[in-house]
C-alpha cells in the first residue's frame, strides 16, 4: 500500500451523517463537550491576516495545524494563497491535495524515517519543502535520492532560531556556516538537495504583552533571516530566496510594520530574497492570543461547549464557590498564560466572571477570577451549558473528532468539519 492510500483512506467521522443530524440545530441541542467554531469570526480573521500580508508586501503561507482540515484551510487560502504550512503528513495527504494549493511546506526538521513519504509526497503537488537545521539531515536526503533517482530534487528551507531554541540554528553560529556551505559548495549535494529559503517563527512572540512588542520581534524575525540568506548570497550569488517569517502574534502585529520602516530598519537596503508572512492558530485564536495583547475577545472563534455537572457551595477560596463541568484535560489542554485559569467562560453571560481553575482528565473545575471587584458571581443553574475559551486552540482542537461550525449568531449549526488528525 502506498503512503497516500494509508493516509487517505484512514477513517475519519462521516462528515455527512453530522452535517444531517446537527445543521440548522442550537448548540444547546448538542452533545457535551463539544468544540465550536464562530464562522464569520474565523472568516474575518482569515481576511485581516491577508490584508497584513499584502501592506507588507508579502507573500503568505497559512498553516492548517490548530483546524487541520479541508474546509478550514479553504477559507485560509481563498483568493490569498496558494502556499500552505502543514505539521503533520496526515494533513499533507489530505489537504494539500486541495488544486488550489502548489506549494506546502512540511514544519518538523526531517525526521529520518518519513525520507521515503516525503519523496512519495512531492510527486502530489507542485512543490513540496522540508525543514532542515542539522547536516545529519541533508546526508539522509542526498543518500535516498542517490538510491531513488526517480524522485524530486529536494527543495529545502533552513530553520533560523532567533532564541527560541525549540529548532534551528543561530544565524551567526558556526553550525549555520557549515550547513550553508554544505548546501551550496559541495556538488553532490548540490545536485540532490535545493536551498529554497530560511524560515523563522518568533515562538517567543507569545510572551509580550502588546503588539509593539510583537511588531519588533517581527523585525527581529525579518533581519535574522535576511542575514541569513546573505551569508548564503556570498556562497552562491545567483540563487533566489524565500524569507519566511512569522508566528501568529509576529504576524499580526505585521499590521503596524509598514514597507518603509522596514526598509530604514534594513539602512536603506532591500530584502535579499522574497518576503513570506507565516502563521496559523490566526484564524481561531484563544487566550493565549489575547494575552499577546495582539487580539481582543471579539476575535476568538473558537470555543469549547461544556455543561454544568455539580455544583460546591463555600468551596474554595471565592464566592459563592466552585461548579463542576464535564470538560477536563482532553477538551481544555492544561496549557497557561498571563490569563488566568485553564479556560475563561464567555457565555453565557450574566454570572460573573468565571475560569476553569483545576483540571482532571474529564473533569473540569469552575471558580471565579477573583478579579472581578464586585463580587458578582453566581452559580450557573445544573445543566447549563457554557461557552469556555481555552487557552491553547491547537491543543484543544486536537481533542475532538468534529467541530461544529455555527452562523453570525453564534448559536445555530452551520456546518460540521471534521479534522484529519493525527499523524
Amino acid at each position: 500500500m502506498s503512503f497516500h492510500q494509508q493516509y487517505t483512506s484512514t477513517p475519519i467521522p462521516d462528515k455527512q451523517q453530522l452535517v444531517n443530524q446537527y445543521v440548522g440545530k442550537s448548540i444547546n441541542d448538542l452533545p457535551t463537550p463539544a468544540l465550536i467554531i464562530n464562522k464569520s469570526k474565523y472568516v474575518s480573521n482569515c481576511q485581516r491576516m491577508a490584508d497584513n500580508a499584502t501592506s507588507l508586501g508579502a507573500k503568505f503561507r497559512a498553516h492548517v495545524k490548530t483546524h487541520k482540515t479541508l474546509e478550514g484551510t479553504k477559507i485560509q487560502v481563498n483568493g490569498y494563497t496558494d502556499r500552505i504550512v502543514v505539521s503533520t503528513m496526515m494533513e499533507a495527504w489530505n489537504i494539500g491535495e486541495y488544486n488550489r494549493i502548489k506549494d506546502v511546506h512540511f514544519s518538523l526538521p526531517v525526521v529520518k524515517s518519513s525520507i521515503p513519504q516525503y519523496a512519495e509526497f512531492a510527486n502530489h503537488v507542485e512543490r513540496f519543502s522540508i525543514m532542515v537545521d542539522n547536516v545529519d539531515q541533508i546526508d539522509a536526503l542526498v543518500s535516498f535520492r542517490k538510491k531513488n533517482q526517480g524522485i524530486k530534487r529536494w527543495s529545502v528551507f533552513v530553520k533560523v532560531d532567533q532564541g527560541y531554541h525549540r529548532a534551528g540554528l543561530e544565524v551567526h553560529h558556526q553550525a549555520m556556516d557549515q550547513l550553508l556551505k554544505k548546501l551550496l559548495q559541495d556538488e553532490e549535494t548540490k545536485s540532490q538537495v535545493e536551498l529554497f529559503g530560511f524560515y523563522c517563527h518568533a515562538g517567543n512572540s507569545y510572551s509580550v504583552g502588546d503588539e509593539l512588542s510583537a511588531k519588533n520581534l517581527l523585525v527581529e524575525e525579518i533581519q535574522n533571516v535576511n542575514n541569513a540568506a546573505k551569508i548564503a548570497k556570498k556562497l552562491d550569488p545567483e540563487i533566489s530566496l524565500v524569507l519566511s517569517v512569522g508566528a501568529t502574534p509576529t504576524a499580526h502585529a505585521s499590521e503596524m510594520l509598514t514597507t518603509d520602516e522596514l526598509t530604514r530598519v534594513l539602512g536603506g537596503e532591500s530584502l535579499v530574497g522574497e518576503l513570506e508572512l507565516h502563521a496559523g492558530n490566526y484564524p481561531c485564536c484563544d487566550l493565549q492570543q489575547m494575552a499577546t495583547g495582539c487580539v481582543d475577545e471579539k476575535n476568538v472563534s473558537l470555543s469549547v461547549l461544556a455543561e454544568i455537572v455539580s455544583t460546591y457551595p463555600d468551596r474554595g477560596d471565592e464566592k459563592p464557590g466552585e461548579q463542576l463541568i464535564n470538560a477536563g484535560v482532553l477538551s481544555l489542554a492544561r496549557e497557561s498564560s498571563k490569563i488566568p485559569g485553564f479556560g475563561k467562560v464567555v457565555k453565557p453571560n450574566g454570572y460573573g466572571d468565571w475560569i476553569v481553575g483545576k483540571l482532571s482528565q474529564e473533569h473540569g473545575i469552575l471558580k471565579p477570577s477573583g478579579e472581578d471587584p464586585n463580587k458578582s458571581c453566581r452559580f450557573f443553574p445544573y445543566g447549563t451549558k457554557i461557552r469556555i475559551i481555552p487557552q491553547h486552540a491547537c491543543i484543544s482542537a486536537a481533542c475532538f473528532p468534529y467541530y461544529f461550525v455555527v452562523g453570525e449568531d453564534d448559536e445555530t449549526i452551520e456546518d460540521v468539519w471534521v479534522p484529519f488528525k493525527h499523524w
